[in-house]
């Protein structure tokens, strides 16, 4: 049992002056909200309790074509917000970053609220502000999130919401800062090594020898790796992987000062393939590793590129 709002029914042409709408309350008894008006009807339902709904005519007339009966329920949020994505990676005192938030209104009237974007301290956030959803529309706002120059790197949480008539619906958005990059590959032409190469034909050496016509490739072992010797510590923001058709739905970007002992600097959850861009912190790094956890399919990994791009000073 939910309580209605209001109740409509979509019907053909004819006489319906004998139909009647009617509704199932909390005791099991039938409850008439009004009768069946011509092709469009609403009525109200003044919170009633139901958990169903009918039509009702006289024994005899002709019964009315139904297309439609849509009950409006009284506990039921205005709107609804979806945002397009919750995590977002922003270059510190770069340009702001985009979401996009879905709202659909719920109920039958219009829905006539504000959008608000709770930003902690070194975040600053965006929203239309005032927002007017016809009945049962939808439209697409922007949130601009950006992340000024003097805000430390790491995650910060964004609260994302949509008040209407005292009630606000939330989704939250991680923003993950990371500082500027420069141009220069560090990687490019650095030496390469691996936990294995597949054949002599798909060497380690390729990850970084410039030329994108060859490949590194892997057995087809989930736990399998290459990595860098950026030659000394640098203070890396970022790293690109140009992968054949055989990714990584899963791995980490680890990173080193020895060779030795080993930081994550990055992981990912959600590989893609093609080209991915991984964005991160991590200074003090000599040696950059592409670790796997999970291959996205029955062959190994295999690699055109490993780019690494130091902070910007």
């Amino acid at each position: 049992m939910r309580p209605l709002d209001k109740v409509t029914v979509l019907s053909g042409p004819g006489p319906h002056s004998s139909a009647s709408v009617q509704v199932r309350t909390e005791d099991g008894s039938w409850r008439r909200l009004g009768g069946l008006g011509q092709g469009w009807t609403e009525l109200a339902a003044s919170g009633v309790r139901a958990d169903a709904m009918r039509l009702v005519w006289a024994q005899g007339a002709e019964p009315p074509a139904v297309h439609e009966m849509v009950p409006w329920f009284a506990d039921a949020p205005a709107a609804r917000m979806k945002l397009d994505r919750t995590t977002v990676d922003a270059e510190i005192g770069g340009r702001p970053v985009r979401v996009e938030a879905e709202l659909e209104a719920t109920r039958a009237d219009a829905a006539r609220g504000r959008m608000s974007a709770k930003a902690p301290k070194g975040i600053e956030a965006k929203t239309p502000g005032r927002v007017v959803l016809q009945r049962g529309g939808r439209l697409t706002a922007a949130v601009e999130i950006s992340v000024p120059k003097d805000t430390p790197s790491g995650e910060y949480t964004v609260p994302v919401g949509f008040t209407v008539d005292g009630r606000t619906v939330r989704q939250q958005v991680t923003v993950r800062a990371y500082p500027r990059t420069t141009g220069q590959d560090l990687a490019l032409g650095a030496a390469a090594t691996s936990s294995a190469d597949e054949t002599d034909d798909f060497p380690a050496s390729a990850v970084s020898d410039g030329d994108p016509s060859t490949r590194w490739s892997s057995p087809a072992e989930d736990g399998s790796w290459v990595q860098v010797d950026l030659g000394r510590e640098e203070r890396i923001g970022k790293v690109v992987l140009r992968w054949q058709d055989a990714y990584a739905s899963g791995y980490r970007i680890m990173t080193s000062a020895d060779g030795r002992t080993w930081s994550t600097a990055a992981v990912v959850r959600d590989g893609r393939g093609g080209t991915e861009q991984i964005r991160m912190d991590a200074p003090g790094t000599r040696y950059l590793r592409v670790q796997g956890v999970e291959r996205a399919t029955k062959y190994g990994y295999s690699l055109f590129s490993v780019e690494a791009f130091p902070v910007a000073d």
